[in-house]
C-alpha cells in the first residue's frame, strides 16, 4: 500500500481539458466500455503512443543524418569523382554514337540501307535492353559480341 502511495506522489498529474470530435469521443466511451477503463486512461495512454512514435520517428531521423554525414565523410570526394567520371563517360558516350550515326546515315542514302541501318539499331537496342534487364553487365556484353565477329549470326 505504501508503494502505490510513493508511485502516485512521484508521478504527480494535472488536469488539461480538450476539445475533440464527436466522433472521437464516441469512439473513447466504446473503446471504455470494451476495455472497463476510465476516459483519462485512455487519453493518457493515446498521449503516451504518440509521444513514443514521434520520440521514435526524431531518433530515426537523427540516425539518418549521423549515417549521411559519416558516408559522405567516408567516401566524399571519391564518390563525387565517381559521379563526375560516369557524367563524362556518358557524355562521350552519347557523342560518340551521335558521330557513328551521322557518318553512317551519309554512307547509308539507299532506301535498302537505311532499311539495314534501321533493322541493326533495333536488335542492337533489343540486346543492349536485354543486358540492363539480366543484371549480369560483363557477361552479357560477351554474349552480345560473338567471338567470330560474325554478327550476321545474331538474328
Amino acid at each position: 500500500m505504501e508503494n502505490k502511495q510513493e508511485i502516485k506522489k512521484q508521478n504527480k498529474s494535472e488536469k488539461i481539458f480538450a476539445v475533440i470530435p464527436k466522433s472521437l469521443k464516441e469512439k473513447v466511451l466504446r473503446y471504455k466500455a470494451k476495455n472497463n477503463i476510465s476516459e483519462s486512461e485512455i487519453v493518457n495512454i493515446a498521449l503516451n503512443e504518440f509521444f513514443k512514435v514521434k520520440m521514435l520517428k526524431e531518433d530515426a531521423d537523427d540516425i539518418t543524418e549521423i549515417m549521411a554525414k559519416a558516408i559522405e565523410k567516408q567516401l566524399g570526394k571519391r564518390f563525387e569523382r565517381m559521379l563526375m567520371l560516369l557524367a563524362k563517360t556518358g557524355k562521350s558516350s552519347y557523342a560518340s554514337l551521335f558521330l557513328q550515326a551521322y557518318v553512317l546515315s551519309k554512307i547509308c542514302e539507299s532506301e535498302d540501307s537505311k532499311e539495314f541501318l534501321k533493322e541493326k539499331i533495333d536488335l542492337a537496342n533489343k540486346l543492349a535492353y536485354g543486358v540492363i534487364k539480366n543484371r549480369f553487365l560483363d557477361e552479357d556484353i560477351r554474349q552480345m559480341i560473338p567471338e567470330d565477329l560474325n554478327f550476321d549470326n545474331l538474328i
